[in-house]
Parts: structure tokens; sequence; C-alpha cells
């Protein structure tokens, strides 16, 4: 039996940009032949799990600049700036990661997702094989060069080395890729992807959708001034421009395989627990932060359904397929409300319930209406509190 545990919201924000395209207005998408507002997945993921990691105390870096703190940790030790430096640039050179490569000083060409604790660990290797690093990363480099085909007449040279100066460079390399391999909650439940190698790919447990509108949405230009707080003869504007925003109500789903999870943590149930709960309360809630301070968007979920499914994922956006209208009186949210309590119920008809091994909802809007969306719990933490327990419950105790 395979455990997923979906949870759709519907969440109206208000006038705002939460995510922008490249030319700074909101991000669009067209389903069911109308344009529709639009959040990416990455914004949402990146928002949740940086939430999450503060939830947890345990925090992941997505970064291309490792060399870079790395070098700022050896500084803090009393090491020369540049030395430091050289030093971080080496360390990470020394991994031997097929592609990987110095880009500007203190960054690679590639970002690297690992637990925080992996600077510390990554300086206290160059502290401890110091006078071996520029013979690793030299022969690195040569060996980067061997491999690039589109550099034939640049190839340098690999150093000369006795045999135990190289197996000496190969526990190195292998220290250092294994501290680059670890991984922590957040990286057992979003993955990890480095190309041509396969000891640091994760597969992640955790997909998130593109969250749209229910119904169609356009721009909404926003002309402003700025006011010089001393006027002049411009009678004390100072800068005027015009900025983009948008508003409506979004469906928003992420799923979960709990299997994958735990085998991701290495059959550590309680951190899964404690890494689920985290990221379903923070997915529930939400807010994008793009342009918070001029907008405020911090509005919250008007509905939240989970359920614990043994059979496949299942996302429920063809309840909006067909754009949500609205009236004067109804607004989009209880539309979108009775358009994804009818869908649920017909996903529910034609599959059957008979995988579905626990659903509730919650929310702030009105859900006297609800009838296929499971029992109705009050609070957000109760909520989550019960999807979790009913998906770690051994089915025999079910």
């Amino acid at each position: 039996m395979s455990l997923a545990i979906d949870i759709h919201v519907l969440h109206a924000y208000p006038l705002s940009n939460l995510n922008r395209d490249e030319f700074g207005s909101p991000k669009i998408a067209v389903l069911g032949g109308v344009e529709r507002t639009r959040i990416s997945s990455a914004c949402q993921k990146r928002g949740c799990r940086i939430n999450t990691e503060a939830v947890l105390g345990d925090r992941a870096l997505r970064t291309r600049r490792i060399p870079e703190k790395v070098a700022a940790e050896l500084h803090t030790r009393g090491w020369d700036e540049k030395e430091a430096l050289d030093a971080g640039q080496a360390i990470a050179l020394s991994a031997q990661f097929s592609g990987l490569k110095l880009a500007e000083t203190g960054t690679t060409n590639v970002m690297l997702f690992v637990p925080e604790s992996a600077i510390n660990d990554l300086a206290d290797l160059v502290a401890a094989h110091r006078d071996l690093l520029g013979q690793a990363a030299e022969l690195a480099r040569a060996q980067a060069d061997a491999a690039d085909k589109s550099k034939p007449k640049t190839k340098a040279k690999a150093p000369t080395l006795d045999k135990d100066t190289k197996a000496k460079i190969g526990e190195l390399r292998d220290s250092v890729r294994a501290i680059l391999c670890r991984r922590n909650g957040s990286i057992a439940a979003f993955g990890r992807m480095l190309a041509n190698t396969p000891d640091a790919t994760v597969d992640g447990c955790i997909a998130v959708a593109h969250a749209v509108t229910t119904h169609a949405g356009e721009e909404q230009p926003d002309f402003f001034t700025a006011v010089d707080d001393i006027p002049g003869s411009d009678n004390g504007s100072a800068h005027m421009g015009q900025h983009a925003h948008s508003s409506g109500t979004f469906y928003r789903y992420a799923t979960c395989s709990v299997d994958e999870l735990i085998r991701n943590l290495d059959n550590d149930q309680a951190m899964a627990r404690e890494l689920l709960h985290a990221f379903l309360t923070e997915f529930a809630r939400h807010v994008p932060t793009a342009k918070k301070n001029s907008t405020a968007p911090f509005t919250p979920p008007a509905l939240v359904y989970i359920t614990v499914r043994t059979d496949q994922p299942m996302n429920l956006s063809g309840a909006f397929e067909a754009p949500i209208t609205a009236d004067d009186t109804s607004g989009w949210t209880a539309p979108s409300i009775t358009a994804l309590d009818r869908h649920a119920a017909a996903v529910n008809t034609f599959f059957g319930d008979t995988n579905i091994l626990a659903t509730a909802h919650s929310g702030t809007a009105d859900l006297t209406g609800v009838t296929a969306l499971g029992t109705h719990i009050p609070g957000l933490g109760d909520l989550v509190t019960t999807i979790i327990d009913a998906a770690f419950t051994p089915a025999d105790k079910q």
C-alpha cells in the first residue's frame, strides 16, 4: 500500500502582486480558454520550505556560494581573507563532482543543496587537510579540463603525484562528497538533483502544483506618485510610476508521498511526522511575500481540504476548468467551494472511496454546505494532526 497526503487550499488574496514575471506583472496562465492569475510552484515551494525549516530549526542552503561561505567561516577562525577564499574554492573542487567548476570568485557554476551544518564541516576538513588542498584542487581542475571536449587545447596536465598523496586526495574527495551528499529533513522532502552524481541525488517526495485563480482574472494597473517631504516647484511629486496588481481566489494543491519521505529519512518516522506537520501547516496558510509591504496580502485560507490516499495523488483543479463566475453578492470564494465539493464527490464516486484512508477539512469561510470533503475540524492544527495520525496508524489498527 502506497500512502499519499493531498492538500487542497482555496485562498482569496487581495489586490497584490504575489509572483511577478520578467516585466514585473503578475504571472498568468490560460486554463479553460481564459486567462488566470498564477503563482508558480517554485515560488510556493521555496516559501514553504523556508518556513518549514524555521519551524524545524534545521536549515538547508540551496546556493552557489559554498566556497564563499566556507571562506567566511575560516576567516572567523583567524585565516587570512585571501587564503581562506582559496581554501574554500579548493575544498569545493576537491569533491571532483562531474561538471562542478568554479564560476566567479567564491561561487560554483551550479547550485548545491546542503544542510547548513555542512559549512562548518567543510571548514573542519580544510583545517585538517590544509597542506593537501592545493594538490587536490589542481588535480580536480586537470580532470575537469580533460573531460571538457569543447576546450581540447587548454587541457591542463594532471600533476604528478605519488601513490600515498593520491590515496590521501581520494580520502579527502570521499569526505567532501559525503558532506555534500548529506541530507536533512528539507532535502529529504523537496529533493536534490546534481547532474552525473547519483549519490547526491534525492528524489523529492513533495510535489507542488502551480496555483491559479478559479476564475478569469485580469491585471489591474496602479498609477502612483511619491511625494517629496520638502516640496518645491513640482508641488511635492518626486516620482511617478505604475505597478500591476491582481486579486482573486486561488486553488493551491500539493501532495506528499509518505512512504518516500520515510525512506528518504532512513525510516525516522518521528522526523517524518514532524516535517509533515510543519509543511502541511505552512502550505495551508502560505502567502507569498512579493511586494508584501505595499499590499499586505496576509489573508487566511478560505478552505483547507486534506486527504490520505492509498492509490495515487489526486489533483482536483478540474473543478475550475470552467471558470467560476460571481455576482455582486457571491464573490468568487463561495462558488469555488461549491465547485470543489461537487468535483470531489464526482471523483470519489468514479474511483470509489475505498482508497481514501482519511479525509477532513477546515477553513475560515462558511462551510456548512460542504458534503464531500470529509469531517469538518475547526482548527488547522487539529486538522493536520488528525490527518497525520491516520497516515501513520498501521492498517490493521485503523
